[in-house]
């Protein structure tokens, strides 16, 4: 298993996470490079979500509009297509390489935050597993 362990912070299970651009033309090269984040692990939404700067930082390109219900109103969304990938812990504590989890994914906007600018959403947290311990530690894990 790949890991990511962590301490709850004011009510917020925050990881880093790597974002890395869908490029759409096999032609390419891929480019495998992710780009560092902060996310907030959110098992309520759906969808993860990118902020403004996410999409700006990175060039996304905008993919077309869905609803998306949350707890006031339907909201229409942009939607993205990237990749999301961990450094995973080793036993001694050290990072290693960027692992991907899974395959690209249909991400959508979010307004921007100070406390983040990645919603990690049920479609990546659902590929592995998450264990929220009474003092507040946590792991979030992925197989791998």
């Amino acid at each position: 298993m790949r890991y990511l362990r962590g301490k709850l912070e004011q009510n917020r299970l925050r990881v880093p996470v790597g974002i890395r651009p869908f490029q759409p033309d096999p032609s390419q090269a891929p480019d495998l490079h992710f780009h560092q984040f902060t996310a907030l692990i959110d098992t309520g939404a759906l969808r993860t979500c990118v902020s403004q700067n996410v999409v700006d930082r990175l060039g996304l390109e905008r993919q077309g509009r869905i609803e998306i219900g949350n707890v006031k109103r339907t909201e229409l969304h942009w939607t993205y297509l990237f990749y999301v990938g961990i450094w995973p812990e080793s036993d001694d504590g050290a990072s290693s390489v960027p692992f991907g989890i899974g395959n690209e994914i249909v991400g959508i906007d979010i307004g921007d935050s100070r406390n983040y600018d990645v919603l990690l959403g049920m479609d990546i947290i659902s590929q592995g597993s998450l264990k929220l311990e009474l003092d507040g530690s946590f792991e979030l894990a992925f197989p791998g």
